[in-house]
């Protein structure tokens, strides 16, 4: 008897280890590497690194936009300004010799252009959607003078300003690199000595590419009185806290 007890206290120590074994490499599949600690550990204990995003961000993360930039000539503000980099060089036609008179009593000085600067705002109500508004400015200035005398007869300057409603729409939105495009509709002034108007105007960016956060630099290709390739910089900034 004493031999029997001995066999089934031993089996049962045996079931109670082999159970003990099994709960183990149970416990033990449901762990996990963690890699900042080096070590195994539950799911819930591992503490993930803060990883960038690989998709659009969802949240609004700057409620307003303040930028300004600088422009490349475009062919809308290079037709009103009258530059004549875009001179097709034909015949002069029937005025010739009127224009040729006209030179013979004066001529024009060096041109100056500044070509299209503008400063902008806009707020994001989606982080898809941001709607504001944007001014640019150009202008040509040139003097023509008398040919006998050299005095200045006149200034043939002449100015565009325009305002225009933003719309952009973001469909590249990463922590740090932003990309878009945006349509622009308003009225632009031409101001020039013996003529001028005002205008309906558009302005596209075709393509923007934002690089930063708070502060950050950009690039578009667009067209309209912004102009053709345009670079600057900005801020973004919440009103209050969110």
């Amino acid at each position: 008897m004493k031999n029997l007890y001995k066999y089934i206290v031993t089996a049962a120590a045996l079931l109670i280890a082999s159970s003990a074994t099994a709960q183990e490499v149970i416990v033990t599949d449901q762990l996990i590497y963690d890699r900042v600690t080096g070590y195994m550990a539950t799911p819930d204990q591992v503490d993930q690194p803060t990883m960038r995003p690989t998709r659009n961000l969802q949240t609004i993360r700057w409620e307003h936009d303040i930028y300004t930039w600088y422009g490349a000539p475009g062919l809308i503000s290079e037709l009103l300004l009258d530059n004549v980099a875009f001179g097709c060089g034909c015949d002069p036609g029937p005025g010739y010799f009127t224009d040729e008179l006209s030179d013979r009593r004066s001529w024009r000085g060096p041109m100056y252009q500044l070509s299209t600067v503008g400063v902008g705002y806009t707020k994001q109500f989606k982080p898809w959607l941001a709607v504001g508004a944007k001014a640019s400015f150009a202008a040509v200035w040139q003097t023509e003078y008398d040919n006998i005398t050299n005095e200045p007869l006149y200034n043939y300057n002449r100015y565009n300003i325009a305002g225009l409603i933003d719309v952009r729409l973001s469909w590249l939105r990463r922590t740090n690199v932003e990309m878009y495009t945006s349509i622009a509709a308003g009225l632009c002034a031409h101001i020039e000595r013996a003529a001028g108007g005002l205008w309906p105007m558009w302005d596209i960016a075709i393509v923007g590419l934002k690089v930063g956060r708070e502060f950050y630099g950009f690039l578009e290709v667009g067209t309209g009185i912004g102009g053709s390739v345009r670079g600057g910089f900005g801020v973004r900034f919440n009103g209050k806290k969110q």
